[in-house]
């Protein structure tokens, strides 16, 4: 086999996980969905979502326990488990799962880079600044048209956007303490569920028993093994083949998925918001994640003329 074939056969596979990575992305915004049409609680989503994880990776848990028991990771799990998770699901009960798809993969990356510019003190290439303004332009025509003309989701949209601002004070926050992905996975599962699960047990509605199995066992498979776990490795193996670059590219697609399948699933309507957002967002993704050198080429192919 020679090196360009192997290099070949190499980017296919990154291609794969990445496909993969954008499909249980699109999945879990489409199924949490589902959780909340089937009438089951934020609290409930919640705790499926990390009960579950919690369970089945309980020897893991206990095994690098010393790492993850600290106050450091009980904040991560405060903000990036407890305060995020309640936040979109509460965005799923009150919002279609078409504003989800465009805001939460669209507004994750602009928090994200405007927090750590903030608080990280991090500089951002003309390509990112660009793609944020870009995109915030394509959430703020959102926003607006649900505020214009029908503010009964504006209270969903905002816990998106909400959800998305922890996020981003949990990705800033990760990236300061550099504790690694494993690590991380596991103490967000086990901390969130410590923080949260007296409190839901003790003082918090459940409709867990009216729930059929079936959307029982979706929601604890989904949200607790694929969501959590498989899609964050996939991701991982995506980036480590491909690059950041690509890799963000490519989550591009998510909400090209998950809006299009949420109109026929959910019975939803398709507005000019929507076409407005979907085309800001995947132009303003697109352009964060040219490489630097894309402009230089331009600035000198400039004042050559």
């Amino acid at each position: 086999m020679t090196a360009q074939n192997s290099a070949s056969q190499n980017t296919l596979k990154g291609l794969g996980y990445a496909l993969a990575a954008v499909l249980i992305w699109t999945g879990f915004i489409l199924i949490s969905k589902a959780g909340a049409v089937s009438s089951m609680a934020v609290p409930d989503m919640l705790m499926v979502r990390f009960g579950t994880a919690c369970l089945l990776f309980s020897p893991f848990i206990y095994k690098h326990r010393k790492v993850i028991f600290q106050w450091r990771m009980f904040v991560l799990g405060a903000i990036g488990g407890v305060a995020y998770g309640v936040s979109v699901f509460t965005g799923f009960a009150l919002a279609p799962a078409t504003h989800a798809a465009l805001l939460l993969p669209g507004l994750m990356p602009v928090m994200i880079a405007v927090l750590a510019y903030f608080i990280a003190n991090e500089r951002h290439r003309l390509s990112s600044q660009i793609g944020i303004a870009l995109s915030s332009t394509g959430i703020i025509a959102l926003l607006s048209e649900t505020l214009l003309a029908d503010s009964h989701y504006l209270s969903g949209d905002l816990s998106f956007v909400i959800a998305c601002l922890f996020w981003g004070i949990f990705t800033v926050l990760l990236r300061r303490w550099q504790f690694a992905p494993w690590h991380a996975t596991l103490g967000i599962i086990a901390t969130t569920t410590i923080l949260f699960a007296p409190v839901y047990i003790l003082f918090l509605p459940h409709n867990i028993a009216q729930q059929s199995f079936e959307m029982l066992g979706l929601q604890a498979f989904y949200q607790g093994v694929m969501a959590t776990t498989v899609q964050m490795v996939l991701y991982a193996r995506a980036v480590h083949i491909l690059g950041a670059t690509k890799m963000g590219g490519l989550m591009a697609l998510v909400p090209v998925f998950a809006s299009t399948l949420a109109v026929p699933m959910f019975n939803e309507q398709w507005t000019t918001g929507l076409s407005v957002a979907l085309v800001m967002i995947l132009a303003g993704t697109l352009v964060s994640n040219l490489p630097a050198s894309f402009f230089t080429r331009k600035r000198k192919a400039a004042a050559a003329c």
